[in-house]
């Protein structure tokens, strides 16, 4: 009687989209090649593009497909790496957050985060005029291109470098640059695990609650008459 097979796991390379030249980002050891289609990983973009001015961007994959053994991925985040923005900050100077969404050519739908920071500090009307002008040149922008094209001009800080001259006729910038990129998908799939722990704390909180009231509503047992000793007549 011939023996059964027994399934074995296998190395399969983790492949970076076209605008890396299909450079091999990672590797991964599974039993079913299709099981990897849904997973993300990051990558710094120094490692990307040996380029050590973009040692503070990290870029974010997912798996997409697989073909010929190999996992092909596409980008769907970048963003600044945490400490990198923390060194940017200085005393005296305007520092400029703004979060928004918008929609490219071909309906993928972002969240996109600016950072902007004044080579001083700013009136309250500038600070507004440079954030208004910021949100509406890059929604803009966006709507105007595909998603692949969107994260080229990305990497290659084509859109930022564009972002700064615009802003610089309102006033002088020290920093421009865009501290997250995301797909609207990949950032409700991510906070799906911390929405549903905050559901079930909130859940455990009001059965807390519930039972305290139950107990502070239960009747005190009625006491004792405390018996008298007979007397004798």
């Amino acid at each position: 009687m011939a023996k059964p097979k027994v399934a074995k796991k296998e190395w399969y390379p983790i492949i970076a989209p076209k605008i890396f030249r299909g450079a091999v980002i990672g590797e991964t050891i599974v039993y079913d090649p299709n099981k990897m289609i849904g997973k993300s990983m990051s990558e710094n973009l120094m490692n990307l593009t040996n380029d050590v001015k973009k040692q503070n961007i990290k870029v974010v994959f997912e798996v997409v497909n697989v073909e010929n053994n190999r996992a092909l991925t596409e980008i769907t985040g970048y963003k600044m790496v945490p400490s990198s923005v923390k060194r940017l900050v200085r005393r005296n100077i305007e520092k400029i957050d703004m979060s928004f969404s918008c929609s490219t050519s071909d309906n993928k739908n972002l969240r996109i985060k600016p950072l902007i920071i004044t080579r001083s500090a700013v009136s309250s009307s500038v600070g507004a005029k440079i954030r208004r002008n910021a949100e509406d040149f890059i929604i803009k922008y966006v709507q105007g291109i595909s998603y692949d094209n969107l994260a080229n001009d990305l990497i290659t800080h084509k859109l930022q470098d564009l972002l700064r001259a615009s802003l610089n006729k309102i006033y002088p910038l020290r920093i421009c640059e865009i501290r997250s990129m995301q797909i609207s998908k990949a950032i409700k799939e991510e906070s799906a695990p911390k929405q549903e722990a905050a559901a079930k704390k909130k859940a455990k909180h009001e059965k807390t609650k519930d039972e305290k009231n139950l107990e502070d509503a239960k009747p005190e047992p009625a006491k004792k008459a405390q018996e008298e000793p007979l007397t004798a007549a």
